[in-house]
């Protein structure tokens, strides 16, 4: 892995840094669409271990939104490509329309973006090189995600995905922070920054609806911490259990 270890750089200076990273990437999978179409199968298939593994957060009143958000947008398949270049388009501007703890989100965001793509592409390759990538199994999966190892790596992962929701946590529960929000949500979107905007605010909805996040990040941080041990001990089973039921 070649990634940069995370700093105490102010959140522009990361974003700057880290948005660089995953355009490379972005840049490589694009001269190769059967890249991206792969990616794609891998993260699909990964979305569906999560849907598993939270499938009582998905169905919570309280968590649902919250779960359903971090499972699509900071741990899922979907794609923040759009976000990410209007972010680069017109960065000096995100400084001056945006509040510095929405900033503080889209660094930390970024930088879980750019880990994730690069840990995805290396599965994607390990996948191809055992011709499983067709057809993803549990099994063909370990095997691949032992091939790539990088325990620390994914560990980091991990360590962002709740980084940044506590970062949302605090956005949450600040004083005014809803209005501040949507004093700022015109001159965002007039500025181009409308899906980045939109990014912070369903976030900060998210995780407003179900009040104090310790239990929710907690229940992250312990199930993903247990997959994790579980796959580099080589248990299958780890994919596939309905945690929480």
């Amino acid at each position: 892995m070649t990634r940069s270890l995370p700093s105490a750089q102010p959140p522009l200076e990361r974003i700057e840094r880290d948005l660089k990273q995953v355009a490379e990437l972005r840049a490589l999978m694009q001269a190769h669409p059967e890249d991206a179409r792969d990616r794609d199968r891998v993260r699909q298939w990964q979305a569906q271990r999560l849907e598993c593994t939270y499938g009582d957060l998905l169905e919570s009143k309280r968590y649902a939104p919250a779960a359903r958000f971090f499972l699509t947008d900071l741990y899922g398949p979907g794609d923040s490509a759009r976000r990410d270049a209007d972010l680069l388009r017109v960065m000096p501007m995100a400084e001056r329309v945006l509040p510095q703890s929405g900033l503080e989100v889209l660094a930390k965001a970024i930088e879980l973006d750019a880990l994730s793509e690069e840990l995805d592409y290396h599965m994607v390759m390990a996948l191809r090189r055992r011709e499983t990538i067709d057809h993803i199994t549990p099994q063909h999966y370990l095997d691949a995600f032992l091939d790539v190892g990088e325990q620390a790596s994914r560990e980091h992962q991990l360590t962002l995905v709740i980084e940044l929701g506590e970062t949302l946590d605090r956005l949450a529960r600040k004083a005014f922070a809803g209005t501040t929000l949507r004093l700022v949500s015109g001159p965002a979107h007039l500025a181009g920054l409308g899906e980045l905007f939109s990014f912070v605010e369903r976030g900060y909805q998210a995780c407003h609806h179900m009040g104090r996040a310790d239990e929710f990040l907690a229940t992250i941080a312990s199930r993903e911490q247990a997959v994790i041990e579980g796959l580099f001990a080589s248990r299958v089973e780890v994919l596939t259990a309905r945690l929480g039921r």
